[in-house]
């Protein structure tokens, strides 16, 4: 079979156009080249392979998610067709064998043009938190057991399978008391608040919030980093709607509020990213920040502050969304955004020694996967990433290199 055969057969393969015949065939062909000890290729063979298997699995990247021109094709998947696992596991095997010469080592770095060996792996980020009390007491939510943690004033605080909930006696009163959770890196959590109020919270974030909302005009809390709000409506003894107020902190002492009254928003605040982002997915919210002009937005839209506020209209709440939901979701996402959010949720520090590679990646993968899988969406990009122990460090591949 010649190189171009291969080829187009491997694209009817992709295709899902061979016949039983030509997929066992491919099938059986890959499968054998782990045991075979005596295939010998000439240099140029292997060049003509080589590529052959890079533009196999372009092409899939590009069917899977078209990319204008100007941005890298690449995209990501780790659970799509069976058939196309078994090409991807057969391309691994195949380099090995027959690029490198010999089965390596495991080693601690990796070119974006390589695939990712796993030495001093990092597990993913879990759920967990820490719970501080009004009078400074703190409780650690990694390991707490289901049940009554405490109780402040006629307000108990319950744990439920990483979901804090705030459970409020009827006809409560007293003097108001506060509450604090806080997640480190590597660490997400929920809690419901007493007034029914649900908040997510992503790693290195906090809310500050009342153990209870008496009757008043308001509900105000405060929040930094990243959390996911669906907020309960609450009527006051007037029959009116008692909004609810979302202070963001900021370590430079600068704040900005998100005021609703029953709605679902997301509130991206990390110091460390270029603004604030407030995306909402339902109802409305009024977006304030001192010396500007108060923005209302509406479902599908996000309101973007930094020096000013700015209205994207049509949002990629895919992407807004995907930390709760458990994934990563990049698209035409920069290096340094990228490993932002690798930092955050493997509690690992980023390094870039040299220039910063300008490369804009897209793609999707698990929260629940090892570091060296996540790293693993670098793979076909011109970036070299090499680990230690926690550290991490990226720098543009050398000219020249395979």
């Amino acid at each position: 079979m010649t190189n171009e055969e291969a080829k187009e057969l491997l694209i009817r393969y992709r295709l899902g156009e061979c016949s039983e015949e030509e997929r066992q065939t491919i099938e059986e062909w890959y499968a054998s080249l782990e045991n075979s000890s005596d295939w010998e290729w000439s240099e140029e063979d292997k060049k003509a392979f080589k590529s052959i298997l890079h533009s196999r699995i372009m092409s899939e990247v590009a069917r899977e998610r078209s990319l204008t021109s100007s941005t890298r094709k690449i995209w990501m998947r780790w659970q799509i067709a069976a058939a196309v696992v078994v090409f991807a596991i057969a391309s691994v095997v195949a380099y090995v064998l027959f690029f490198r010469g010999e089965k390596q080592p495991p080693i601690a770095q990796t070119s974006g043009r390589e695939t990712l060996l796993t030495v001093h792996d990092v597990l993913p980020g879990r759920t967990g938190a820490i719970l501080t009390l009004d009078n400074g007491s703190k409780i650690s939510l990694d390991s707490t057991r289901n049940g009554k943690l405490a109780t402040q004033g006629a307000t108990s605080i319950l744990n439920n399978n990483g979901m804090l909930r705030y459970s409020e006696a009827a006809n409560a009163g007293g003097i108001q008391t506060y509450n604090t959770i806080t997640t480190p890196n590597g660490r997400e959590y929920a809690v419901v608040l007493s007034d029914g109020t649900r908040v997510w919270l992503n790693a290195a974030s906090s809310v500050h919030y009342p153990v209870t909302f008496f009757e008043s005009a308001t509900r105000t809390i405060e929040m930094s980093g990243e959390a996911y709000f669906e907020v309960a409506e609450k009527i006051s003894k007037t029959g009116e709607k008692v909004p609810f107020t979302v202070r963001i902190k900021h370590e430079n002492g600068e704040e900005e509020e998100v005021q609703v009254l029953g709605t679902h928003f997301n509130v991206n605040a990390y110091d460390e990213e270029p603004g604030t982002a407030v995306t909402l997915l339902e109802g409305a919210v009024r977006v304030t920040k001192a010396g500007l002009q108060p923005v209302l937005i509406q479902p599908g839209q996000q309101a973007q502050i930094s020096k000013y506020i700015s209205v994207e209209k049509n949002a990629d709440i895919e992407s807004v969304m995907a930390w709760k939901n458990g994934r990563f979701l990049f698209k035409k996402a920069g290096i340094q955004t990228i490993m932002r959010q690798a930092a955050r949720w493997y509690d690992i520090e980023i390094n870039y020694p040299g220039k910063i590679p300008a490369d804009t990646l897209s793609g999707g993968i698990s929260k629940n996967v090892k570091l060296s899988e996540f790293l693993k969406i670098l793979e076909y990009s011109e970036i070299d990433v090499s680990i230690n122990n926690k550290v991490v460090e990226i720098r543009p591949a050398e000219a020249g290199k395979l």
